[in-house]
């Protein structure tokens, strides 16, 4: 045994206090609360249910937004290199729970507000350990939480204007906006809804849960590579969703804008934007509806 002396405990015990701080130091980093937050706009333009949108679509329509909702899951920050990390979800609450949230854009309150706050512009989550560069998340819900009964669901999956049916599930993305008549013109739809969500789903009755996965399951994947969560927003361009659709006609015998139906071409624009197939398409481009700022 080699004597120990004052001097070599002192260097001992303070070697000691450093890894502990260390220690100390990544447990606080491994729990540290993050929130992303997304923003409605329209080109550089912020959206509330209170002004009109110009020039929409491919016929430079004018347009209100109504509403604006979507459900999004398996959020993860990306590290330099591309590696997806995923992140623990937040608190459960009203908007969020079990690491999926309900994104609430434009307050329906009516008369609104200009100056109005959304009712739920956020997602909460606990902030891995680590330098991050980038995000990702889905547009939609995974096919286990999609078939169940939104009247008896838990808050966000109990909100029953986002449900179909058991058969088909939810709807992933709400937008319903109304087209603003041209001067003269009395023909105009009254209003152009994007509702998207899975198709293709088999089971005897619009009622049962399919047994099997949707042969459409229309989930949208973002991955934003260049993102800070802690300094930038999620914003969604309503203009660039709308970009090659024509707002103002609405395919005969189909319903009213674009319900995700695979026949439905008032869809195919809004599935390019989405980065989602339509019809005989097997490689869509990436979304340009979701971008960082």
């Amino acid at each position: 045994m080699y004597p120990i002396n004052k001097k070599t405990l002192l260097i001992f015990h303070s070697a000691l206090n450093v890894a502990m701080s260390l220690f100390a130091g990544e447990s606080h980093a491994a729990s540290r609360q993050g929130q992303l937050n997304f923003q409605a706009v329209y080109g550089d333009q912020t959206v509330n249910c209170t002004r009109t949108l110009s020039p929409v679509g491919t016929q430079g329509d004018t347009v209100r937004v109504n509403d604006l909702r979507f459900y999004i899951h398996d959020l993860a920050l990306l590290t330099k290199d591309g590696h997806a990390v995923p992140v623990k979800p937040g608190p459960s609450g009203l908007w969020q729970r079990d690491g999926i949230a309900l994104i609430d854009l434009i307050d329906r309150n009516i008369p609104c507000g200009d100056t109005a706050p959304s009712p739920n512009p956020a997602v909460s989550f606990v902030r891995p350990p680590g330098r991050f560069t980038g995000l990702r998340f889905t547009i939609g819900l995974p096919d286990e939480a999609n078939h169940g009964d939104a009247t008896v669901a838990q808050p966000p999956l109990n909100m029953t204007s986002m449900f179909w049916t058991w058969q088909y599930g939810y709807r992933f993305f709400t937008l319903d906006v109304t087209v603003m008549r041209k001067p003269g013109d009395k023909a105009r739809p009254h209003g152009f809804p994007v509702h998207l969500g899975s198709t293709g789903c088999e089971s005897t009755s619009p009622t049962e849960a399919p047994k099997s996965a949707c042969k459409a399951p229309n989930l949208v994947t973002v991955t934003l590579p260049d993102f800070n969560p802690a300094r930038q927003t999620v914003q969604l361009d309503i203009r660039q969703l709308l970009a090659t659709s024509n707002v103002g006609v609405n395919q005969p015998n189909s319903a009213p804008g674009c319900m995700s139906d695979p026949d439905d071409k008032d869809c195919a624009g809004v599935f390019h934007e989405f980065g989602l197939p339509f019809g005989p398409e097997t490689a869509p481009p990436a979304q340009s509806v979701f971008r960082g700022r």
